[in-house]
């Protein structure tokens, strides 16, 4: 059955004034549990209603008297919502809207209207798409862009009209080419780089470091290291390509492990709460974890900690553990549920799905970070996954 979110609002008109019928209910279970989207809606109005103790007000309400005095108010709310809506009337052309009870339906149905004023025309005016290249515009039209936070709080944007020209801090000087950025500085405070989801960005430390950030990943450093060591903290993913320092170890660390080299290329995975994964390309590597344990990386293999199982090494596919640098991720049997929290930092887009209809059910194959409509054309052809894209977010069903 065809179901709109305007049959969402009255629904909850009806639930609100105590007045809905078993068959309404059942349609609405039905709705609610089908639909992420109409479940966004209901929970938005739950919200609303609670914040402003609607039911407290209800219970006493005077329906006569109230409706008299709230005509006028609505009458002028609706005006002015419809004058920032485009003039919309949200009845024009509409079926005449359900009659409640007098004892609280009409009063609910004022008292809501007013309560969300001209919020309600454009909360159900948000655009729904299922075109995929559409959808594809409107994901990077809302990137977000590369930022420094630095230690005296002030955040600089390295993306729009900073991208690919000098800045001058004081006696730093930041070089935000394409994709890149590049300084010199005297100052050893930390600073923190962050890569949004959606995002990838390489930065070259004051000793010739290079480090590739993966997406939704931060990276704090100093500008210039001491002259004893050389200390970064990691969350996220990045590469690592440190360069030979025999008089200061280089220092990774994460929120439960420390990595210790000297000069070599490694790969370091903190996505996964509780869990830290080093893959070493070449060179040797140290780990040690926060509760004591250590283990020594041989080149080809990858050792995964977490605080239950203590360092479990392997050997592993570089292509595959690497991919993500050339934009590309493959999976292999993976849970629909995991693979979406991969797309979503990926394509810096919020996905919302039902855990429970997709539990259970995996998918194989790649997702290209330029290549969202085509992502989302396997879901649908190979996964048998439907979709649509409202609100800023991406709903599977």
């Amino acid at each position: 059955m065809n179901h709109t979110s305007e049959q969402v609002f009255q629904l909850f008109m009806e639930k609100l004034s105590g007045d809905i019928s078993p068959e309404d209910e059942a349609v609405l279970e039905e709705m609610l549990s089908e639909n992420p989207s109409y479940r966004e809606i209901w929970h938005s109005m739950e919200e609303k209603a609670a914040q402003l103790n609607m039911h407290e007000f209800l219970d006493r309400v005077n329906a006569g008297a109230e409706l008299d005095s709230l005509k006028g108010q609505i009458n002028a709310r609706a005006g002015q919502a419809g004058a920032h809506a485009g003039q919309t009337d949200i009845h024009s052309g509409a079926p005449a809207p359900k009659i409640f009870s007098l004892k609280k339906g009409l009063s609910a149905a004022a008292i809501f209207l007013i309560m969300i004023g001209g919020g309600y025309f454009i909360f159900f005016k948000k655009t729904v798409t299922t075109n995929k290249d559409t959808i594809a515009a409107f994901v990077q039209k809302n990137q977000q862009s590369v930022s420094l936070l630095l230690n005296n709080g002030k955040s600089v944007d390295l993306g729009g009209t900073n991208a690919g020209r000098p800045i001058a801090l004081g006696t730093t000087t930041l070089n935000a080419g394409k994709g890149m950025l590049e300084y010199t500085s005297e100052d050893t405070t930390q600073n923190t780089l962050s890569v949004p989801a959606g995002g990838n960005y390489k930065v070259v430390l004051s000793d010739g470091t290079e480090v590739s950030l993966n997406a939704a990943t931060r990276l704090r450093f100093p500008f210039r290291f001491s002259r004893t060591e050389r200390d970064v903290y990691l969350e996220g993913e990045a590469y690592f390509k440190v360069a030979r320092d025999a008089g200061r170890p280089f220092i990774v660390h994460t929120p439960l492990t420390r990595v210790n080299v000297l000069g070599t290329s490694f790969n370091i995975n903190t996505y996964e709460e509780g869990k830290v994964r080093t893959a070493l390309v070449e060179g040797k590597v140290m780990m040690q974890s926060n509760d004591g344990k250590d283990m020594t990386l041989r080149p080809g293999y990858a050792a995964d900690y977490q605080v239950t199982k203590g360092f479990l090494s392997e050997k592993f596919d570089e292509e595959d553990e690497l991919s993500w640098m050339n934009g590309v991720y493959y999976f292999h049997d993976m849970p629909v549920v995991t693979l979406t929290q991969v797309a979503a930092r990926c394509y810096g887009i919020i996905i919302v799905i039902d855990k429970e209809k997709f539990a259970g059910r995996s998918v194989t194959g790649l997702l290209n970070r330029n290549k969202l409509s085509d992502f989302l054309n396997d879901l649908e052809t190979t996964a048998h996954i439907k979709y649509y894209y409202s609100g800023n977010n991406l709903y599977l069903e």
